[in-house]
Order: structure tokens, then sequence, then C-alpha cells
């Protein structure tokens, strides 16, 4: 099992895709985050930004961009690596967590496609906790330093510890 280890236990503000990768359980062209721009550790918000290239996992050649409605998969890395950061403050080094993702409220887009060759922002800040329960209000801005949201959701996320022993009892469940 992979560590997260971050110099003097602390994730720069500043983190490029190689340390993100540290950081979010995803791998390869599931990680839709390029880098993390900024965080706070009072309020549990992250600045987020993506890349976006034909090599997205979401890519469609006749849009020549992603769906914005894929939008809330890049705001919900966001939500894992900020939950990664706090581990990291808190000196919890386990291995990311995976989360399942319970809600996605309230999703609006003003524009139907992110385009090719952009780079868009993404700002998530924790509304509510409770136990491995987290709800989160999300922005997601078509460009970096735009003054308005192109898409804004809600999302709310369960972090699981035991990804697989859940999923075996909801198999052992259905039969």
């Amino acid at each position: 099992m992979k560590m997260i280890t971050f110099e003097g236990d602390v994730v720069p503000q500043h983190a490029e895709r190689d340390l993100i990768e540290q950081l979010l359980p995803h791998k390869g062209k599931m990680v839709l985050l390029s880098r993390v721009t900024g965080y706070s550790l009072e309020d549990n918000s992250i600045t987020t930004e993506y890349d976006i290239t034909k090599d997205c996992i979401f890519y469609e050649n006749g849009l020549d961009g992603i769906p914005s409605w894929a939008g809330f998969e890049i705001m919900a890395q966001s939500i894992s690596t900020m939950s990664s950061i706090i581990k990291v403050a808190n000196k919890q080094k386990d291995q990311a967590c995976p989360g399942v993702i319970l809600s996605v409220q309230n999703l609006k887009a003003t524009v139907p496609v992110l385009k090719n060759n952009t780079t868009i922002q993404m700002k998530v800040k924790e509304e509510y906790k409770s136990d491995d329960v987290f709800c989160y209000n999300c922005a997601l801005y078509e460009h970096v330093g735009d003054a308005e949201p192109c898409a804004t959701t809600k999302i709310t996320v369960m972090e699981m510890k035991d990804m697989a022993g859940f999923l075996g009892g909801l198999v052992q469940a259905s039969k």
C-alpha cells in the first residue's frame, strides 16, 4: 500500500500532477486534475485546475472538448485531494481513501462543453461533515480567473476505508 509522504508533513500550496497522484486513489487517465493552486485548512477549501486535452477520459471528438456535466467528477477529485491534504496535515499517512459520491445536487451549467486546450478552474469548500460523510459546495470556471462559474453543484461524498469489504457486502446482500 502506497503511503502519502510529503516533506515536513505539509502539502505545498501549489502542487503539480505528480504530487496530486500521491493524494488521489485514481491513476492514469482517471486523474482529472493538473494542479492545486491553493487550499485552506481553516475552512477546508481548495482551488484546483485541469488542462483539458484530447487525452481526457471524457473527451468527445464531436464536441472538441468534454461535456460540462462531466465537471462533477473533476470537482469530486478536488474534494478527494482536499481530504488527503487534511490527512497529511493530521499526520495520517495511510493511502488516499476512495470515496463514493452519494449525491450531486442542483448541478447547473451555463455552457454545454468545456473546450479542448483550455484550463478550467475548480473551487470547492466543505459545507459540513458527519463522520465519514462530507458535503462540499463546488464551482467550476470555464477559464482560470473568470469572475463567475460556468457550473455549480453541491456534492456529498462518503469516504470508504474498506471499499473491497463494502462492495463484498453489497454482493452478499444481493444474493
